[in-house]
Parts: C-alpha cells; structure tokens; sequence
C-alpha cells in the first residue's frame, strides 16, 4: 500500500517530506535505503519547489517489489521538466539530478496535461 505526503510549496516542506521518507521507511524496516531516500526526496521536493509555482507538493512512497522502493514526487506544473546539468566545480548547482541518478537503479518523469510525477526507484539491499 502506497504512502502519501502533501505538503505546501514552502522551503519547509524539503526537511518535512526527508523526515516523514525516514521515518515510513524505518517503519516498513527498510533501513538499508533509508540514507539514499533521504537525499533523493529532498532533491527532487527542493527542485519542485525552486523550478514551479506550485501551491503543493505530493510526495508517494510505494514498495514496487521486495527489492525496489519507489520515490513519487508531483507537482501540478507539467512543462518544467528535470534534466540533468552538468555543473562546473565552482558552480553552486546544477548537481542535484545527477545525485539522485548515481544513487537510484532509475528515474524518471511522467507528464500529464495537469500534473508531472519525477519517480525514483531505489535498490533494496537484504540485510546481512
């Protein structure tokens, strides 16, 4: 059964959605993506927030199979499309898609004509 998460496009709502993320993931005992999800969902909700005029944030957190967790963030502005940058070492930004890309097995994003979903799946490792 999915999760679900709306929250008001404010800076607040990127620690919000990293907290409430840790904590649904520490519940499910998903504790080995617990770190990952943390950094993806603050990315993706930070670009939400930045790149959109929004008035809320939607964030879903879905268990796709035993080994893959997928991270769901909507936002109600279909033509602001992600894409990864490529950043300078001095540049400020520009980094943060290519962080999700290095610490999820995919992502993505899915356009409607009232609604873009920017999705993440994250690797489930067994506990050893």
């Amino acid at each position: 059964m999915p999760r679900v998460r709306v929250l008001p496009r404010q800076t607040s709502a990127s620690p919000e959605a990293r907290y409430w993320v840790v904590g649904v993931l520490t519940e499910w005992g998903l504790t080995s993506v617990r770190d990952d999800a943390a950094l993806v969902v603050t990315e993706l909700v930070s670009n939400a927030i930045k790149h959109t005029e929004t008035p809320t944030v939607q964030v879903i957190l879905r268990r796709m199979s035993p080994g893959t967790v997928r991270l769901i963030v909507i936002d109600k502005r279909p033509d602001a499309w992600p894409a990864l940058q490529s950043a300078g070492p001095l540049e400020c930004g520009g980094r943060g898609l290519a962080v999700v890309d290095a610490v999820t097995k995919s992502w993505g994003c899915t356009r409607w004509p009232w609604e873009k979903r920017v999705w993440a799946d994250l690797e489930v490792k067994s506990a050893s």
